[in-house]
């Protein structure tokens, strides 16, 4: 009976020593905090020393919107961007932005979306916004990080050129296919009109000559006029009474045979002259074909530098061509006009797109850097600490 009762008392004694309270695990927590409060503090002021002196800087800094890009034209720039930037190595390496070549011909579009992006003043959550809306920007901001404030200065004014410059590119180059395309079809159309005008003019003139055939016969007879059906209702020949009912016919008239000779003169002579019109446009648009041609092969051997393209050559293109005749006509002057005008207006847009906001630099993540640091170093310290005081129990235990 005493053995079984010591028996008891021991498995009693061995339970209560198995079981952990809430004081226990208190006393433990707080004798370990030396360690994860350590830790903690470690690897906190470690990363507060990165975050100070090693974690790049935002530099950011907004354009206004001067060259009418919106979000669609805005996302071709950035997608032609690392192609149009691949001839410009050495120039970016002589200059010091070999990283930033690398970054935009090797980040592709990844590098591109999150450096540049267009804000407007819109609420893009607003359901009631058309497209046109929601396209629309007012500032471009470029975005780049690291820790050379000069280096970021030139990198951003380098995007901004080449933003300016390859829009400016596409712009030309869709003004000069369109207007070539379209110089075909006015030349085509042209041409087609000349010809129904002069198809025109030979019936009106063997219209004539009968009339005048017959003008002899009608000075024989006093009273013989025509009679011209001008009706748009329909009269068959055998209705005699309708035929003979002049208010039958909506606009009739009794016109002498002279008169008739007389208007068809006159048209014929408003058709001539309106295929002599029409033969100068056919030779403007001739001409504008051809300096539109030499344009497309002067921009195309025109090297793109990054920025903004210089027109002398094509303006000087076009007076070259105004210099070569004395005797141009109304109708080549004002396309010669048209042509340098616009390149002209191209030339001016390259001053455009530099009205910017003062740089902003930001640092952002660093208070996140610390803490999580601060947390995973307390953790590391916690982890330290338990595993030492179980290996510590386990010798005390098991030990011989």
């Amino acid at each position: 009976m005493a053995n079984q009762q010591q028996k008891t008392r021991t498995t009693q004694q061995t339970h209560s020593e198995d079981e952990i309270d809430l004081f226990e695990l208190l006393h433990f927590f707080v004798k370990g905090s030396r360690y994860w409060l350590s830790g903690g503090l470690i690897f906190g002021l470690m990363a507060l020393i990165y975050a100070l002196n090693m974690l790049p800087s935002t530099y950011q800094q907004q354009t206004i919107n001067d060259i009418s890009l919106n979000q669609e034209s805005l996302s071709l720039v950035r997608q032609v961007m690392p192609a149009m930037t691949m001839p410009l190595e050495d120039r970016m390496q002589a200059q010091g932005l070999e990283g930033l070549y690398y970054k935009i011909t090797k980040g592709g579009a990844g590098f591109l979306d999150e450096t540049i992006f267009g804000l407007s003043g819109v609420d893009m959550k607003d359901k009631s916004l058309d497209s046109l809306s929601k396209g629309k920007i007012e500032t471009v901001v470029i975005a780049l990080k690291g820790d050379d404030r000069d280096l970021a200065i030139r990198e951003i004014d380098f995007i901004r050129n080449n933003i300016r410059g390859i829009s400016q590119h596409l712009a030309v180059k869709k003004y000069l296919d369109n207007e070539i395309v379209d110089a075909r079809i006015d030349l085509f159309n042209t041409e087609a009109q000349v010809n129904n005008q002069a198809l025109n003019y030979e019936r009106a003139s063997r219209q004539l000559l009968a009339y005048q055939g017959l003008e002899n016969e009608s000075n024989e007879v006093k009273d013989m006029q025509i009679i011209l059906n001008l009706s748009n209702e329909e009269v068959t020949a055998g209705d005699k009474k309708e035929l003979n009912n002049i208010s039958e016919f909506s606009g009739a008239k009794y016109l002498p045979l002279g008169n008739r000779i007389v208007a068809l003169k006159s048209e014929m002579a408003d058709q001539m002259e309106a295929v002599h019109i029409s033969q100068l446009q056919i030779e403007a648009l001739k001409l504008s074909q051809k300096v539109l041609d030499d344009l497309v092969v002067t921009f195309t051997e025109t090297p793109y530098q990054g920025d903004v393209i210089d027109f002398s050559m094509m303006i000087q293109l076009v007076q070259d061509y105004r210099r070569q005749k004395t005797d141009y006509t109304r109708e080549e002057v004002a396309a010669l006009d048209n042509l340098e005008r616009r390149l002209i207006s191209f030339d001016r847009s390259g001053f455009r797109f530099s009205n910017s906001l003062p740089m902003v630099v930001e640092k952002k993540g660093r208070l996140s850097l610390v803490l999580i640091s601060g947390f995973i170093g307390a953790f590391l310290g916690f982890l330290f600490y338990a595993i030492s005081r179980l290996a510590h129990t386990y010798r005390q235990r098991y030990k011989n």
